[in-house]
């Protein structure tokens, strides 16, 4: 999900190098997406756990208002990997004021060391990514964005240099009722480089795949 997150570039570089080599040309289209990722098209969301991952339903509070939510998280010894989906109907499809409120409930988790305004899909799906240091030396890593009536907010809390928190923290896609990532890889001057998505169809996952393996 963090296709703009500049703090993190060089870790990607480094970390992902290899899995890029002789991946230059586009995949097909309609190329499934899946075999290690957990697909929930009902909620419209896919990610990289660990393992199967545990939901609950939730009331999530928005200011003065709540909105039914589901949470779909993993517990580890390190901190909680989640991806909150919460509906509103009643509400425009997009609303950066529901965005900064979601926002405000992370920053008031610890001391905010990175706040930044972001695209998903640029420029028609905002959010906001956020880096907050919490108590015991442990980082959360959250964002927020909102599409289609859907507020989705993810945070991943570890230790600084958890390879399974980052890799879920980069996983988390917004996706359409079919499987389809909202993402449509535009093509600009925040994209547009070496090793990004930009150009490329519009990844593709299996609704089939409620589990991440079967």
């Amino acid at each position: 999900m963090f296709k703009h997150y500049p703090v993190y570039v060089a870790l990607v570089s480094c970390v992902l190098a290899p899995l890029l080599q002789g991946a230059a040309a586009a995949p097909p289209m309609g190329e499934i997406i899946g075999d290690d990722m957990y697909v929930n098209c009902a909620y419209r969301v896919a990610a990289h756990f660990p393992s199967d991952p545990k939901f609950r339903d939730i009331n999530f509070r928005l200011g003065a208002r709540t909105a039914p939510a589901r949470q779909f998280y993993f517990e580890r010894p390190e901190g909680l990997l989640s991806v909150t989906v919460a509906h509103l109907p009643d509400a425009p499809m997009i609303d950066q004021q529901l965005i900064e409120t979601a926002a405000d409930t992370l920053r008031r988790r610890g001391e905010v060391r990175y706040d930044s305004s972001v695209w998903y899909d640029e420029p028609t799906i905002p959010g906001r990514q956020l880096n907050i240091a919490l108590a015991q030396g442990r980082v959360l890593r959250g964002s927020v964005y909102m599409a289609d009536h859907r507020l989705y907010i993810t945070e991943a809390i570890s230790e600084p240099n958890d390879f399974p928190a980052f890799l879920f923290e980069q996983s988390v896609s917004l996706i359409n009722e079919n499987g389809t990532d909202l993402d449509s890889n535009p093509i600009g001057l925040a994209t547009n480089g070496v090793g990004t998505s930009a150009g490329l169809p519009n990844r593709q996952y299996d609704c089939g795949r409620i589990n991440r393996r079967r």
